[in-house]
């Protein structure tokens, strides 16, 4: 019984934490589309008037130095801010919620504003997470009950962002949390959803991406899908390989100092956004384009080329920014070229090329995260349609079996790794703390007997939970699949113990 009252007492503080969420994620998101339209205006009007580059470079200049400023004052806002936030729910990274707050609240504004190739969704999580990391220390919460509301404010914020409260959840259980432990998913939705509610007030019961494909694939089709699941796996590892890489190659610019580095991809947005206004920012406008009208399909490969040269050229320089709705833009563009060429060649009818359009969005965005079931969800959430379901699962199989054969890493936690390293306390007489894992077919506890695992280094296994009960366990007591252990570590050691023992539970035994 007492476990259930604490149960709803952190689905109550959820619910607040997604309330003071979605206030600040919808703030973020109006600030953040005034921007881009006055940017888009802007340059628009210079393509026309030269003289007024003298006006907006110095002005670039200007915002660049700014968000440059507050990157180097507190360097944990680079970026999208999803790797930060993993590294800080397993223990190996650490952050200030205020600090956090506000710089990325200001420099995400400012850069995703100018209309470079960047998504609001990342920071938008990393807010969300502050958010929660606040109020967690307002309610005193300390261990793993701070970090299940830090994990619901991550769910919040991309709810809230996207209007989508399941993908919100699923990316904090699949792509972050990396377990489905029924508090922690109970206290993410219930984030997601109270976000969500305050987005819908503000933005209205409205989907992000609403394209309209009312046909649905015909399973004597299905085989034509398989080339462009083919096709989005293979070239997501690419850019998931690009996505690690470049931000290497900028660290090596010493001409100009790293933190500034963000003006580049700001000036060039003068020309693009003069020439191609439909191309910056985000991408959803782009996508709406080629999913409202004929667009040569030349014309998709300049598209392509751009969005991805200067997609991972807006990243690598570090600015806050996200790379979610970039992917999802890139993934639609190599669907509707698909579709355009497979319906040339008389193999499809022209009216599915929408479809084979969403389809790229979610093979490309699985093969990139690899996060299979948060792209479902994320992407059926995004268009408002369940209709094509079964077709568009089957892309998202073969690309994820595609990027995991060539070696391709879930995104987020590669980006995590770098930023962190595990470190390993001995002999710590500091407070303690649980870790909770659940054990699969593949664990190599799975069917083992206590005594007979090799476990890390001061941790001890505390209970078992196996459907509604609570094992005491003791070496004779046999882990089954589908349990979800508690081990007790150090706090301080909180990083290592859990690495260790994802070691025993989410890996093959070889």
């Amino acid at each position: 019984m007492k476990e259930k009252y604490q149960d709803l007492k952190y689905i109550g503080i959820s619910a607040l934490i997604g309330i003071f969420t979605g206030i600040v994620i919808s703030a973020f998101r109006i600030l953040i589309e005034k921007g881009i339209t006055l940017s888009t205006s802007t340059y628009q009007y210079v393509i026309q008037h030269a003289s007024w580059l003298l006006v907006v470079i110095p002005a670039l200049i200007i915002i660049g130095t700014i968000v440059g400023l507050l990157v180097k004052s507190y360097p944990s806002i680079s970026g999208s801010g999803i790797p930060q936030v993993e590294a800080q729910l397993a223990g190996n990274y650490e952050m200030n919620w205020w600090s956090v707050l506000w710089r990325k609240f200001i420099a995400g504004v400012l850069t995703d504003g100018t209309g470079v190739f960047m998504g609001r969704e990342g920071p938008s999580i990393q807010l969300g997470s502050a958010v929660g990391q606040g109020i967690a220390q307002g309610f005193h919460q300390h261990g793993t009950n701070r970090r299940l509301l830090i994990a619901s404010g991550a769910a919040a914020g991309l709810s809230a962002t996207f209007s989508a409260p399941l993908a919100g959840t699923l990316l904090v259980m699949e792509g972050i949390y990396h377990g489905f432990q029924p508090r922690v998913w109970m206290t993410a939705l219930t984030g997601a959803l109270t976000a969500n509610f305050i987005s819908f007030n503000v933005f209205g019961l409205k989907v992000i991406l609403p394209i309209t494909y009312q046909y649905v694939f015909q399973p004597l089709d299905y085989w034509k899908l398989i080339p462009l699941g083919l096709i989005v796996g293979g070239l997501g590892y690419l850019y998931n390989q690009m996505l690690l890489k470049v931000p290497l190659w900028f660290a090596k610019i010493k001409i100009i100092p790293w933190y500034l580095l963000g003006i580049i991809p700001m000036l060039l947005m003068i020309p693009v956004g003069g020439l191609f206004a439909e191309t910056i920012g985000g991408g959803s406008e782009l996508i709406m384009l080629i999913a409202q009208h004929q667009v040569a399909v030349t014309m998709l490969f300049f598209y392509l080329a751009l969005r991805v040269i200067l997609g991972l050229m807006a990243y690598g320089t570090g600015i806050p920014g996200g790379f979610f709705m970039p992917v999802l833009t890139v993934g639609a563009l190599i669907g509707m070229i698909y579709g355009v060429e497979i319906t040339q060649f008389g193999l499809l009818s022209s009216n599915y090329t929408l479809n084979l359009l969403v389809f790229g969005m979610a093979g490309f965005f699985t093969a990139v995260s690899k996060a299979p079931l948060t792209s479902i969800i994320l992407i059926t959430e995004l268009v408002g349609s369940t209709h094509n379901f079964m077709a568009l699962t089957i892309v998202v199989l073969v690309a994820y079996l595609v990027a995991d054969a060539l070696g391709g890493l879930p995104i987020y936690q590669a980006l995590a790794a770098r930023i962190t390293k595990i470190k390993k306390y001995q002999n710590s007489n500091q407070p303690t703390d649980e870790i909770e894992l659940a054990v699969y077919p593949f664990s190599k506890v799975a069917n083992e007997l206590v005594k007979k695992i090799n476990w890390p280094e001061d941790t001890i296994l505390i209970s078992i939970n196996r459907g509604n009960q609570v094992i005491i366990p003791n070496g004779k007591t046999r882990i089954k699949v589908g349990d979800t252990l508690t081990v007790l570590v150090h706090s301080d050691n909180y990083g290592y113990s859990y690495q260790s023992l994802q070691n025993l539970t989410i890996k093959y035994d070889d």
